[in-house]
């Protein structure tokens, strides 16, 4: 079951693992009940003015009602039943953006400023949303798939970074900028070393703490499901004891900074009764329509690589079963879209407590209904939850996700091959390994979205390095070891071997771009060149040079020009070269550079290409002597004559100067019939003939012009008596 865990033998429910998943919703529930806090102090703290930071209250009860609707709608539409749908502090940033620039073009008219700001926020959740069903529609999401493993590796190290350095920021009250605190001093005082002190030991709890329960209860399935909750609850737990034994209050906490000031939400009902969209400045909306774009580029790239981060076999009812990417994407969508109408903001996959969630237990869907239904409590009882959880708790939570993620980034390289040189005796890691912490180092210093950009440039400058480092050449042979399909007599097989070596037959893998294209093209011409001295008799020189494209998916304008140059060069020798089994776009590619330019008709038919080429060899003359001599009435002459045409299959390929071919035996033989006519039937060459018997020049004269082999040819051809 999705909804709830049962035992396998019985189909019973699972009551331990069901306690493990209540719990673990209502860690992940605390945990996003105070992230919609810190979402909405970027959204709404950020300023001096007045008139924004008034809407703090309603700030908080938006965040905890999209988290409410957001879980709650992912928990019933969504594919992944561990999965969260939360408030980001990534997008609420960029809601912070927009609503202080608001602020300073409306600081004549105050009153308009918090309509307008709800009104920006609206408007750019429906585009979000609309833009996520729109994209998921047009399959948009199922690119990701092909998103490079270190750019993905990559943002969740940056997610990583930045869980890990809001955990410090919020823990100590002290700002940070990139890597490290603005204030050095604020930040060593001894005010913001105590809670963050808390915070570490909390973080080595969690890390060390259940590995140790295990160690020292190994059998027990209740520490088994239970230990890393009762890890991460143990912290809070000593605090409130030793707070109540000093007689400490929680008003006193406030002012020190260890928790939020007791301010909650408004009234649930104040979210839709606060202001209204009448009193927005909408000229003022429409003009920040294409800074609303940064946002919609965030959503959808968070969901997906959200999305390739969460996924796995825990938790997953079809493990095995490919996940559709364009569903969630227009999940995600039209959750937006309800959110954006209703006063909402965007919500998508959290990642970190989504992943959270899993390793304490939450696998199913009541893990994922608990978290939404806990945070639901406090936005309609307006319960101030931030006065009495300690801040340091708020970070614990999110440094271990973040160290978890930094972790697995920073070690990838062990998943990665080695680079296969070493520095001081050490070996380096692979090329992508850098992407990933290029990924992580750019974004800390920009944004998430520069990072994967930077990262996505690094992947594809890596490819192709990578692509013009390898040979385009898979594997190269010659005419004396390769033969057609055609069965063909002794002596020509003899002849086939001694100069078959004039023929040259280079079989082509991978995309050829412009830096494979060089290559294959200086290999072309050393394949030539190189074997010119090796071939004997006159001409001295291979003839022939074969292409397969079979495993050449495609070829760019500036590799075929580089391939068009290296032919130019080796028809200088005397070679001619011949393609083979090319798809529809190479054999387009081939054709405008002039490469291919009379194509056999079976190639011509198999690409279903039409031109006024369309020879004659297709309707090849009736042999005189079609019908059989032992024929003895005309009905029976008409009869056999009819199937003869019917049957025949006949069509001489050295019938037309082709330069491509369907098949790699349908080359071979053009390349063969031309060798031989020349070499064992010695046609215009000068060379003294091998075929000196008269059957064997019947049998070349037959196979020529397509005429049946007379009765004696073929009696001596078989060593038959006459």
């Amino acid at each position: 079951s999705e909804c709830v865990p049962l035992i396998p033998e019985t189909g019973e429910i699972d009551s331990v693992r069901l306690v493990a998943n209540i719990l673990a919703g209502l860690i992940i529930g605390i945990r996003q009940a105070l992230s919609a806090i810190v979402s909405a102090t970027l959204v709404f703290t950020g300023s001096h003015h007045v008139a924004l930071s008034e809407m703090f209250p309603f700030g908080i009860s938006m965040m905890w009602y999209s988290t409410l609707v957001g879980s709650a709608f992912y928990c019933v539409f969504g594919r992944l039943q561990y999965n969260t749908n939360a408030t980001q502090e990534v997008c609420a940033i960029l809601y912070g953006a927009m609503a202080q620039r608001a602020a300073v073009q409306l600081r004549d008219t105050p009153e308009r400023i918090p309509a307008t700001v709800l009104a920006l926020i609206m408007t750019s959740t429906v585009l979000t949303g609309l833009c996520s069903v729109l994209l998921g529609k047009l399959g948009v999401g199922s690119l990701m798939l092909r998103f490079p493993a270190p750019v993905t590796s990559g943002f969740l190290g940056t997610i990583g970074f930045f869980l890990v350095r809001t955990a410090l920021q919020v823990s100590s009250g002290v700002e940070f900028q990139y890597f490290y605190p603005v204030s050095f001093q604020a930040f060593c005082s001894v005010e913001s070393l105590a809670p963050v002190t808390c915070l570490l030991l909390m973080v080595g709890l969690m890390r060390y703490g259940p590995a140790q329960l295990m160690r020292l209860f190994p059998d027990n399935k209740l520490v088994k499901m239970l230990g890393g909750l009762s890890c991460q609850l143990l912290p809070p737990l000593l605090f409130y004891l030793v707070i109540w034994v000093c007689h400490i209050s929680m008003d006193t906490l406030s002012r020190e900074n260890w928790t939020y000031p007791a301010q909650g939400g408004h009234d649930f009902m104040s979210l839709w009764t606060s202001y209204s969209l009448r009193d927005a400045d909408w000229g003022l909306v429409v003009s920040s329509l294409p800074s609303m774009l940064s946002l919609v580029l965030i959503s959808v790239l968070c969901t997906m690589t959200g999305v390739i981060g969460i996924i796995g076999p825990d938790g997953d009812p079809s493990p095995l079963e490919v996940l559709d990417f364009d569903a969630e994407l227009t999940t995600v969508g039209w959750a937006a879209i309800l959110l954006g109408l209703t006063n909402g903001v965007v919500t998508f996959h959290r990642l970190g407590s989504s992943v959270q969630l899993r390793m304490d237990g939450g696998t199913h869907r009541i893990g994922v209904l608990t978290s939404s239904l806990f945070v639901g409590a406090f936005f309609f009882s307006n319960l101030p939850l931030g006065h009495y959880i300690p801040k340091w708790f708020l970070g614990g939570l999110f440094m271990g996700s973040g160290i978890s993620f930094l972790e697995g980034s920073f070690l990838s390289y062990r998943s990665l091959p080695p680079l296969g040189r070493s520095f001081l005796g050490v070996p380096l890691p692979s090329p992508q390994y850098w992407v990933t912490v290029t990924c992580i180092l750019v974004a800390a210093a920009s944004s998430p979205f520069q990072g994967i950009g930077v990262g996505v440039l690094l992947s594809i400058i890596i490819f192709l390095w990578e692509s013009a480092q390898s040979s385009p050449v898979a594997s190269m042979s010659d005419g004396s070891r390769t033969v057609s399909r055609t069965m063909r007599p002794v002596w020509e097989l003899r002849t086939l071997r001694r100069e078959g070596d004039r023929t040259v037959l280079l079989y082509l893998q991978g995309h050829i771009f412009f830096g494979s294209g060089q290559q294959l093209a200086s290999s072309l011409v050393e394949a030539v060149e190189g074997l010119e001295e090796s071939c004997d008799g006159p001409g001295g020189h291979v003839e022939y040079c074969i292409l397969s494209f079979a495993k050449v998916p495609s070829i760019d304008a500036s590799a075929a020009g580089q391939l068009q140059s290296a032919v130019k060069r080796i028809a200088r020798h005397g070679c001619k070269v011949l393609c083979c089994r090319m798809n529809h776009a190479v054999f387009d590619a081939l054709s405008a550079a002039k490469i291919v330019q009379s194509p056999d008709g079976d190639l011509r038919r198999v690409l279903g290409i039409t031109s006024d080429m369309e020879s004659s060899e297709d309707n090849n003359e009736e042999p005189e002597d079609a019908s059989p001599a032992s024929a003895d009435t005309p009905s029976m002459h008409v009869t056999l004559h009819g199937q003869w045409r019917r049957q025949k299959s006949f069509r001489l390929l050295t019938s037309g100067d082709h330069d491509a071919f369907d098949q790699m035996t349908d080359a071979l033989d053009f390349s063969g019939d031309l060798i031989l006519g020349k070499f064992c039937y010695g046609k215009g060459s000068g060379v003294a003939p091998v075929a000196t018997e008269p059957y064997m020049s019947a049998y070349r004269s037959a196979c020529v012009t397509g005429r049946r082999l007379s009765d004696d040819a073929f009696e001596q051809m078989n060593l038959l008596p006459p």
